[in-house]
C-alpha cells in the first residue's frame, strides 16, 4: 500500500511541473473517457476492470464491524476490513467509476500509439505506389482536409479517416483477430 501512496505522491509532483495547458487536455481526455464509459451501452476493457474492482472492494471491505466479524470467522460472505461508511462508499462507486475511466484513458492512448505506427507504415508503402494512386489518395485527403478545416469532424475523426484511407489503399490486411480486439477497445 506504501508504494501505491509513494506512487501517487510522485504522480502529483510531476503534475505539479506539468505544462499547465497539456495538463488540461489531458484531464479533458479523462472527462471524455469517463462520460463515454459511463453511459455506452456495451461494456469495454475498462467497464469491465471497473467491475472487477468492484468486485474486489465488495470482497475485501464492509462498513459494518458484525459483518466484518462474521466475514473473518467465515460464517458469512463479503469484506473482512471494516471501514467508515464514507470510505466504503468511495471504494464502492467512486473508486470503480475512476478506474474504469482510467483505464479507458490509457486503453486509448495506446489504441493512439498503435494507429500512428501502423500510419506511418501505410504512408511509407503508399509513397512507393504508382502516381495515378497517389493522386488519387492526394484528392480524397483533400476533401479530408476541407471537412476538417469546416468543422464537419473532429480531430480525432480526422485522424481515424486518414488512418482508415491510407490502411485502404496500402492492402495491409491484420489478421482476423487482431480487428476483433482493436474494434472491441476502441468501444
Amino acid at each position: 500500500m506504501n508504494n501505491v501512496i509513494d506512487y501517487l505522491i510522485e504522480l502529483l509532483q510531476n503534475m505539479k511541473n506539468m505544462d499547465r495547458v497539456k495538463l488540461a487536455q489531458e484531464f479533458k481526455e479523462i472527462a471524455y473517457q469517463m462520460n463515454k464509459q459511463l453511459f455506452s451501452q456495451i461494456p469495454g476493457v475498462s467497464a469491465i476492470v471497473g467491475l472487477l474492482v468492484g468486485s474486489w472492494v465488495a470482497s475485501t471491505f464492509t462498513n459494518s464491524p458484525i459483518k466484518g466479524y462474521l466475514s473473518s470467522w467465515g460464517l458469512m460472505k463479503g469484506g473482512t476490513h471494516v471501514v467508515s461508511t464514507t470510505t466504503y462508499r468511495f471504494l464502492s462507486v467512486s473508486l470503480p467509476i475512476i478506474v474504469t475511466a482510467i483505464t479507458a484513458y490509457m486503453v486509448q492512448k495506446a489504441l493512439k500509439t498503435y494507429r500512428e505506427k501502423r500510419l506511418e507504415r501505410n504512408i511509407a508503402y503508399v509513397a512507393q505506389l504508382g502516381q495515378e494512386v497517389q493522386s488519387e489518395l492526394r484528392g480524397k485527403m483533400s476533401i479530408l482536409d476541407r471537412a476538417k478545416v469546416a468543422g464537419l469532424i473532429s480531430e480525432n475523426e480526422y485522424q481515424t479517416k486518414m488512418a482508415n484511407l491510407y490502411q485502404t489503399y496500402s492492402r495491409n490486411d491484420h489478421s482476423g483477430i487482431e480487428e476483433i480486439i482493436i474494434k472491441k477497445l476502441e468501444s
